[in-house]
């Protein structure tokens, strides 16, 4: 039995955007954070809610292009 993989291209293309946000949030981050005059407390805290968010963005755009891909 052959079995045919659709490839959908709408998912793809959303996942690659949530990639490239959250790639963009990082880069955006590493350059604005030394110029934030906070407590380091603060600061440790952004970049925690900042890493997390990326996270998220990431592995949902990954999911999204091997949903795309495979699914």
């Amino acid at each position: 039995m052959w079995y045919r993989y659709a490839v959908s291209t709408e998912l793809i293309v959303f996942g690659a955007v949530a990639i490239l946000l959250g790639v963009g949030l990082l880069s955006a981050a590493r350059r604005f954070y030394p110029r934030l005059e906070l407590a380091e407390d603060a600061l440790s805290t952004i970049r925690l809610l900042t890493a997390l968010i990326a996270a998220v963005l990431l592995l949902t755009g990954v999911g999204l292009v091997l949903v795309g891909l495979f699914g």
